[in-house]
């Protein structure tokens, strides 16, 4: 474990225990220069997977390796290409060195332009070709921590990227703990594990930052530590023999990360109440943006306590603020009241207008009763995200925005809207059929929302096969609804190819016979025939991150 506090040595040299794991992390860095590289580093919440992360990255810079950098952030795991935007957001300036394709793919999902919704895998070989272009000019570490919050989409796109740097001088270094779930695609990626530091070693690290310790706290420490690096700092300042009281408060069956964490919660309590709110701010904005400390009034010095009190720093290099270790941050959240946050959630909305799509989420998370004017923001959202290919951020959005829609009208259409896009983008019928499910419940007579019936049909269509009824519902929801943009007039159009687009042989099915009326736009036949096959989820579903 390093001292971040000691200005005069390297990270790597201020490590104690870890001289196997440094010499891994050598290797892997030599490899990924002059071939290509990836590696996972595992370990339980407080080994020491971060410190080694940044001792991993201080070494690639001092080799003239171009170090990118990225973090899973859980407020973020619901936003489309967040963990994409922060690794490749440097490299923007050179995004004109991929072909027209690449770079229209990179600027729409990234946010940077508008166009076309860009394919998946037309996003994912574009980060691909901009990291080896870049390598090309000087070896890139693309470095991210905390891979089980990235979001869906960007830990497929560098899980893509991952496994095909092989012929390039691209690093890719990760940390993740062992059982958490993930989007990101681990299988078959060369791991290293973080075990805890030997007796030897974790005696080291006490006597090294605790000189002075009395025996029996230094043996109690050993003990309950068992080699755990964060335990092993932070245990002395509760277990101290001159505070009886703190060893009945931090019993030893309790789990190590919990008893952190609670120890970090004791400390937060401690701070003036301004300090306390200003941590919670940056706690729910997660990106170490500087601007949290305009929020509400707030000063330096507010900080300046959280500082000496070694919660958060200071990182001059990127110029963000950032905890010393996530229980820290948990801990911060979770003694926070439920006003509390919201009051955050609003002062980070005000602070994040040039942010449209960040600023909605934070507005939804600060309103307690429905609200159409949020709602409606996060619809407009919706509309962006998948503009930029994410199909499954606009359903969570959409989703959200049905829960703050004021009257049943705009919760079904929102929730219809979901379900659409569940069933014919996402194919993840599931959860497209709970939501019509939830769409119905909460308006049963939908006025033939043309989103509502092609769901429906889809689930009919690949569920039982009924053509029939799935012809029936989109020929009333055309006749009878409200009349549809042109957008979704082109879907109508589509969806009536399917149907009626061509005239069927022999033996084919009958979709409505010569009565039936065919959809707008297409050609008016009594046969038709159905030709879309059966389908399996184009995106691979996954748990969903932890909670």
């Amino acid at each position: 474990m390093d001292d971040r506090d000691g200005p005069h040595i390297s990270i790597a040299e201020g490590l104690i225990g870890r001289r196997d794991e440094l010499a891994t992390v050598g290797a892997f860095l030599d490899q990924a220069r002059s071939g290509g590289a990836a590696l996972l580093i595992f370990g339980e919440p407080g080994a020491g997977k971060t410190v080694l992360l940044e001792a991993a990255a201080e070494m690639a810079l001092a080799a003239g390796t171009q170090v990118l950098r990225a973090a899973g952030v859980e407020f973020e795991a619901d936003m489309s290409f967040a963990g994409l935007h922060q690794a490749l957001l440097p490299l923007q300036g050179e995004f004109n060195m991929l072909s027209q394709p690449h770079w229209d793919a990179l600027n729409v999902a990234l946010g940077f332009g508008t166009g076309q919704a860009p394919d998946r895998m037309l996003v994912s070989n574009a980060a691909l070709m901009m990291l080896r272009q870049a390598a090309a000019a000087r070896p890139v570490l693309l470095a991210v921590d905390d891979l089980p919050w990235l979001d869906r989409v960007s830990a497929g796109v560098l899980g893509f990227a991952a496994r095909r740097l092989a012929g390039s001088s691209v690093g890719f270094l990760a940390t993740s703990s062992p059982g958490e779930e993930s989007f990101f695609e681990r299988a078959g990626l060369p791991q290293l594990e973080l075990g805890p530091l030997d007796g030897q070693a974790a005696a080291g690290l006490v006597d090294a930052r605790f000189p002075g310790l009395a025996a029996r706290t230094r043996q109690r420490v050993l003990a309950e530590a068992r080699g755990n690096p964060l335990a092993l700092l932070e245990l002395p300042t509760v277990l101290d023999v001159s505070q009886p009281e703190a060893l009945a408060q931090h019993p030893a069956g309790l789990p190590l990360s919990r008893r952190l964490q609670a120890m970090f919660a004791a400390r937060v309590s401690a701070l003036p109440e301004r300090t306390r709110h200003l941590l919670l701010v940056m706690a729910l904005d997660g990106t170490g943006d500087p601007r949290v400390l305009r929020a509400d009034g707030s000063r330096q010095d507010d900080l300046a306590a959280a500082e000496w009190a070694r919660l958060v720093y200071v990182d001059h290099r990127i110029r963000r603020l950032a905890f010393r270790h996530p229980l820290i941050r948990a801990a911060v959240v979770g003694m926070s009241t439920d006003d509390e946050r919201r009051r955050a959630h609003e002062q980070l909305a005000a602070l994040l207008t040039d942010q449209p799509d960040r600023q909605v989420w934070h507005l939804a998370e600060a309103t307690l009763v429905p609200d159409e004017h949020v709602a409606g923001l996060l619809e407009q959202a919706a509309q962006r995200i998948l503009a930029r290919g994410d199909a499954t951020g606009a359903v969570a959005a959409l989703t959200r925005a049905s829960e703050l829609s004021p009257d049943s009208t705009n919760r079904s259409r929102r929730l219809a809207k979901a379900a659409y896009l569940g069933a014919t983008v996402t194919g993840e019928l599931d959860t497209a059929s709970h939501l019509l499910d939830d769409a119905r419940l909460v308006d049963p007579d939908p006025d033939g929302s043309l989103e509502a019936a092609i769901a429906a049909s889809y689930l009919l269509l690949n569920g039982d096969g009924d053509v029939d009824t799935a012809h029936r519902l989109l020929v009333g929801a055309i006749e009878h609804g409200p009349r549809t943009t042109q957008p979704m007039t082109a879907c109508w159009r589509k969806r009536c190819t399917l149907c009626c687009g061509s005239a069927g042989s022999a033996g084919e099915p009958n979709c409505g016979g010569p009565s039936t009326p065919c959809l707008p736009g297409s050609p008016r036949t009594s046969r038709c025939r159905w030709t879309w096959p059966a389908r399996s989820s184009p995106i691979r579903s996954a748990p969903p991150p932890r909670r």
